[in-house]
């Protein structure tokens, strides 16, 4: 049960401490280019410069998710050994 609490807690803190940097992806290259060079963009860049932004959304959103799921499979792996670790002791208690 300590175990699977341990690899839950790592989950958990693994997951919180890279999704600020998968939100930083997201929302700071390109428009950081666009704000740079805007006097030096022409207008078909900002049409390559926004497929970029969807496309690096998306797959920041398919990698958040993927963690996400991890990280939900460790809380309810966590879960379940809990609820098994509870289940032993009662019946330990009501025999003993």
């Amino acid at each position: 049960m300590r175990l699977r609490q341990r690899q839950a807690r790592e989950a958990v803190r693994r997951y919180n401490s890279a999704s600020w940097i998968r939100f930083a992806l997201v929302f700071v290259p390109v428009p950081l280019i666009v704000v740079t060079f805007r006097l030096h963009l022409e207008a078909w860049h900002y049409y390559v410069l926004g497929g970029a932004f969807i496309f690096c959304a998306g797959l920041l959103y398919v990698l958040d998710d993927r963690a996400a799921t991890r990280r939900e499979a460790a809380l309810e792996a966590a879960k379940a050994a809990r609820a098994a670790y509870q289940a032993a002791r009662s019946a330990a208690v009501s025999n003993g």
